[in-house]
């Protein structure tokens, strides 16, 4: 079974640079670091083979158009544009 090291090791280990430890803490409360560290005390601890998983990008919804409306004011802003 793979040790616990401090999470700023394993980064000097996995990135050159090493991300601040900011960061690093970020990515261990998203669980963006596989297998997720663990919080011992103050400090995150991870195994010596995790690894860092990018996150997926932002989901983009179509817009909503309301089309109708039983309120004339907002009716009058849709056909409008303006208030």
């Amino acid at each position: 079974m793979p040790k616990l090291i401090p999470l700023l090791d394993w980064a000097d280990m996995h990135f050159s640079p090493a991300p601040n430890i900011r960061t690093l803490r970020r990515w261990a409360k998203k669980k963006l670091i596989r297998p997720a560290p663990v919080l011992v005390g103050r400090e995150y601890r991870v195994k010596e083979n995790a690894s860092y998983h990018q996150p997926k990008g932002a989901i983009h919804l179509p817009p909503v158009t309301v089309i109708h409306s039983d309120d004339p004011v907002v009716n009058d802003i849709i056909k409008n544009g303006q208030t």
